[in-house]
């Protein structure tokens, strides 16, 4: 996937980016679409194509899914989980926490419902891109999030081999705020609040990807700069790379001072480039296996 970014313009994070798909037993693998009123907007959005229409699985189903968890191959759709406690009812799931250790933070939006967009008319999250729903975009066709120094965008490709078409895009300014969820799928969630109340919930692909995305979206736009080491490195491990290298590096939360994701644009011409990475290296130049 091709994209260039304007002249002066700074590429600090690409990366895979779907709306994401609850993990609760009773939102396991779907998703909503609502407005400042709960309702379920995904079959109104102009411009949106239309989709399989998800429902909530009931009380009864998810106790028997989570059964048969314990005893066996499920049958049906149920993420494995650790039941703390149900209601004196029997009835809605109240509380339980996942063998990573993570919880829900808001079990009302990702426990009993799981909405990844949520839109009044005419709000910024009512513009993004249907092509973000794997409900809804062709089979094999790929959107990422790129986020620069200035801008959002989120990008399309019907192939890995075919250029990427920029499919919606904003300023970082209309940005308000970003966070990663541990609660996800594989901790990849990040929502991202928009400047008029809106916002979108994405899985990002991965952990780090997630933090790097909300580390970006946080207001750190401005290029970390490498060790002497890791700009050794850089320079070695594109010597049979002709063309003017720049290193774009992001800090790793919870790794050794210095580390850094990084990745590598050899610049071949005014037109051309060569992306490679991201890498993580410690702050000595030594590439990090994880």
């Amino acid at each position: 996937m091709d994209w260039y970014p304007d002249p002066g313009e700074t590429p600090l994070f690409r990366g895979s980016a779907s709306f994401a798909s609850g993990r609760a037993p009773k939102v396991a693998g779907k998703r909503w679409f609502r407005d400042e009123q709960g309702r379920d907007i995904g079959s109104e959005i102009f411009g949106w194509p239309p989709a399989p229409v998800h429902e909530q699985r009931g009380d009864k189903a998810v106790k028997t899914g989570k059964t048969l968890g314990f005893l066996g191959k499920a049958t049906a759709v149920v993420v494995a989980g650790t039941l703390e406690l149900f209601s004196s009812s029997g009835g809605s799931l109240v509380n339980f926490k996942e063998p990573d250790g993570s919880t829900p933070t808001d079990p009302e939006r990702e426990v009993e419902d799981f909405p990844v967009l949520w839109a009044p008319d005419g709000t910024t999250a009512r513009r993004t891109p249907w092509q973000l729903d794997p409900d809804r975009r062709p089979e094999r066709y790929r959107t990422d999030l790129q986020l620069t120094d200035r801008r959002l965008l989120v990008l399309g490709s019907a192939s890995v081999t075919a250029p990427a078409e920029v499919l919606w895009q904003l300023p970082l300014e209309q940005v308000a705020t970003a966070r990663q969820h541990a609660f996800s799928s594989h901790g990849a969630d990040v929502t991202i609040d928009f400047a008029d109340g809106s916002w979108i919930r994405l899985d990002l692909g991965s952990k780090g990807s997630a933090a790097k995305a909300v580390w970006v979206l946080a207001g750190n736009t401005e290029p970390v700069r490498l060790t002497e080491a890791q700009q050794a490195w850089a320079v070695k491990f594109t010597e049979r790379m002709p063309g003017t290298i720049e290193t774009v590096g992001t800090p790793v939360p919870g790794a050794p001072a210095g580390t850094l994701s990084i990745e590598i644009i050899v610049h071949r011409d005014a037109e051309h480039f060569l992306k490679v990475g991201p890498i993580t290296v410690d702050a000595d130049g030594k590439p990090v296996v994880a």
